[in-house]
């Protein structure tokens, strides 16, 4: 992503609606298995600044690897120190090194040549039975001035992941879009940057800070949206959220 949007990151991942938003519904997604959860050595690969690192830290110990050295310096800053700077097509841990891994939009990403390679090498550092879970970008129809900013190259769609997750030696265990009740005013809103000709080659995230009392409300939602995701898949939203297993 630009680096500016890593400073952004850093000051805003902990409080910001959207983020706040979205750890809720990991986590919906991993109590929907309904089995013990700890301990587990996780990985975060592509942990940009650090801050799932310190979400997923009670269930055992966390690594995290990043590209971005900028991203690293983040981590740093939050004294994390299982950090290693590496591209997630080419991670440098052993095979079956780890019970759990995320990969928090990052497959998304215009460096990300070959998606399905990267799952099979995340797959490589799992142990069998191991768990992965995933966040990204959906439909491509909603790509953006932000898309540009945090440098995407494309948004998924669920067939389109299974497959890649599937070829890649994993079971798909949930998936499910969320950002589902905010969906329609997205869509709006992106069709209305296009109408009015928005810089397309100016890149501007949406992450900016919101007044108080409109990111309580719009955390609220998604907070909704986690108690829903614990029991059904959601049919349509801005972003993908699944977990799969490694079959052993």
């Amino acid at each position: 992503m630009e680096k500016a949007e890593y400073h952004k990151h850093f000051e805003l991942e902990e409080s910001f609606w959207w983020f706040r938003g979205r750890r809720k519904i990991l986590f919906s997604l991993l109590r929907s298995l309904g089995t013990p959860l700890v301990p587990l050595v996780w990985l975060d690969a592509g942990c940009g600044t650090g801050f799932n690192m310190t979400v997923f830290a009670p269930f055992g110990p966390v690594f995290g690897c990043d590209y971005s050295e900028e991203a690293l310096a983040f981590c740093r800053k939050r004294g994390l120190k299982k950090l290693a700077r590496a591209d997630v097509q080419r991670l440098p841990y052993k095979d079956g090194s780890f019970d759990a891994a995320s990969l928090l939009d990052v497959l998304y990403h215009k460096n990300i040549f070959d998606d399905v390679a990267a799952l099979k090498d995340v797959h490589r550092t799992l142990k069998p039975g191991g768990l992965l879970l995933i966040s990204d970008s959906a439909f491509n129809v909603l790509q953006s001035r932000h898309d540009l900013a945090v440098h995407a190259r494309e948004r998924y769609r669920k067939k389109d992941l299974r497959q890649k997750l599937e070829k890649a030696g994993f079971q798909v265990l949930r998936l499910s879009y969320y950002n589902f009740f905010l969906f329609p005013f997205i869509f709006m809103f992106r069709l209305t940057e296009r109408i009015r000709g928005a810089k397309k080659n100016a890149p501007e995230s949406d992450l900016k800070a919101v007044p108080r009392l409109a990111n309580g409300f719009l955390f609220g939602i998604l907070k909704f949206e986690a108690l829903l995701t614990k029991k059904i898949n959601l049919p349509w939203g801005s972003s993908l959220i699944c977990l799969a297993r490694k079959i052993p």
